[in-house]
């Protein structure tokens, strides 16, 4: 009898088991059948609604943002990365410069070389000898944030306009002034009515642009960091970033520095929000989840670093009177007579160039997203900017007309008011046809120095007849 009680108990037991364990199996199907339904769900009412384009759109702009999102490390924690394996464009505090990009970064949409420039090579302090170097400097935009790769940069835009040139002076050399002026002074004339060769050689653009410099950073850069590659000319292309630096601050500096420093993850949407980061791309829910709750709280964040500040609340960071729009401005031109300074000590010639942005553009020629944009900047925003921003530009032109041998300006505010097609993908970064644009400007500006153009020789006048020989 007392076996039979116990044979029961096991039976039983082993019964309670079976049961525990078909109800865990029956919990996991039914959350995984509730999230399948849900996607379902989901996916339905976005195409229902006549939003999967902009859904999967969004996804596109979602990475690429991301990839050019700058992650701040220490010295320490960038060592233990894999610079072939990138999710972000990373950086670092410099004492120098504020902070710069560290080097040998790469990702599909960009290349970071050794020395932190957005180029594959490397450059070498010991300029090769037919090497043309042109350095360009400034934030974001020149930097080319939001490009699809390096190639669609201004900076490689620019390169391959100076290697066009040289291969029509080669196919075409009737173009252009001969290297030797004809001593006749009607041939002459023409001749110099043609517009000059620029000089032969390999030229090369570095962009060594990081995001979010203002102009305090390029000048500590120029100083510390560039004059020793023996530039041959420099473009500086900023302006947004002084008009919204308070004039308190001298350069832009790492944001939040205890926030961004080693990236560490120490509350729970964060956590999450990087186990779920694989799946954010294949799944609708994900990214709604993604948008709508983990990542609720980044923006107040990084409100202190207006590059990755969100697009109503760019307004808050103009100068809001007068006075302090002056002296953002004279910032400005103190830190660009310093570049001056030095670029015209090493003989180097400078091109400073105020950047575009959306609220030069003419509004009959918006597209529907540059429209999107300009609703959420607001009214405010675009008035302020409208009547602020064109000191920048003022200031660039007194100093180019102050030392002409030097400087030259250039101004893209409305730049795009020539280009109907489709310019900007937020308040200030360019699609690749716009960076193209550009390069166009600035390379003829470039063209345009002496220094960079072949000088014509003068021909030697015909030698007097002497009269004698004929006699013998």
């Amino acid at each position: 009898m007392f076996k039979s009680r116990t044979r029961e108990r096991r039976i039983f037991t082993n019964r309670q088991r079976i049961r525990r364990r078909s109800s865990g199996l029956w919990v996991l199907v039914s959350i995984a059948l509730i999230l399948l339904v849900s996607e379902l769900l989901v996916r339905i009412f976005i195409d229902l609604s006549g939003n999967k384009r902009e859904f999967s759109q969004a996804q596109t702009g979602s990475e690429i943002t991301d990839a050019y999102n700058l992650k701040f490390v220490t010295d320490k924690s960038s060592s233990n990365q894999d610079p072939k394996n990138q999710s972000q464009l990373k950086a670092q505090p410099s004492l120098a410069v504020g902070y710069r990009l560290l080097g040998n970064q790469e990702h599909k949409y960009w290349q970071i070389n050794e020395q932190g420039f957005r180029d594959r090579d490397p450059v070498p302090a010991t300029k090769p000898k037919n090497e043309i170097r042109i350095f360009l400097l400034g934030g974001s935009t020149a930097f080319g944030y939001g490009s699809s790769s390096n190639e669609a940069t201004i900076s490689e835009q620019l390169e391959t306009r100076f290697q066009q040139r040289l291969q029509q002076q080669k196919s075409s050399p009737q173009l252009y002034k001969p290297d030797l002026l004809s001593f006749e002074p009607q041939k002459k004339q023409k001749q110099l009515a043609k517009p000059s060769k620029i000089k032969p050689g390999n030229y090369r653009v570095i962009n060594a642009a990081v995001p979010g410099y203002t102009s305090g950073n390029e000048l500590a850069q120029v100083a510390l960091q560039l004059l020793k590659f023996k530039p041959d000319l420099m473009v500086v292309l900023d302006g947004y970033g002084d008009l919204m630096l308070p004039s308190t601050e001298e350069a832009t500096q790492v944001p939040l520095i205890k926030q961004y420093l080693d990236n560490q993850q120490t509350d729970f949407a964060s956590y999450v929000s990087q186990i779920l980061k694989p799946l954010e791309q294949k799944s609708y829910l994900v990214k709604i989840l993604q948008d709508g709750w983990l990542n609720a709280d980044k923006s107040d964040k990084k409100a202190n670093f207006f590059l990755n500040e969100q697009t109503s609340n760019l307004v808050l960071h103009l100068p809001p009177n007068e006075t302090e729009l002056q002296k953002r401005v004279d910032r400005y031109i103190s830190h660009q007579k310093q570049i001056l300074n030095l670029s015209a000590a090493a003989q180097i010639p400078l091109v400073v160039a105020i950047q575009p942005e959306i609220t030069g553009r003419n509004p009959s020629q918006l597209t529907e997203t540059e429209g999107e944009i300009a609703t959420q900047l607001g009214r405010t925003y675009i008035q302020q900017v409208k009547a602020s921003y064109p000191a920048f530009t003022q200031a660039n032109r007194q100093l180019a007309q102050a030392f002409p041998q030097n400087i030259k300006a250039v101004d893209l505010y409305q730049l795009t008011e020539q280009y109907p097609s489709p310019t900007f993908i937020d308040p200030i970064h360019l699609q690749d046809a716009a960076n193209q644009k550009v390069a166009e400007q600035l390379y003829y500006a470039i063209a345009s120095f002496p220094k960079m153009q072949v000088v014509p020789a003068q021909a030697a006048p015909p030698k007097p007849i002497n009269p004698t020989q004929y006699l013998n």
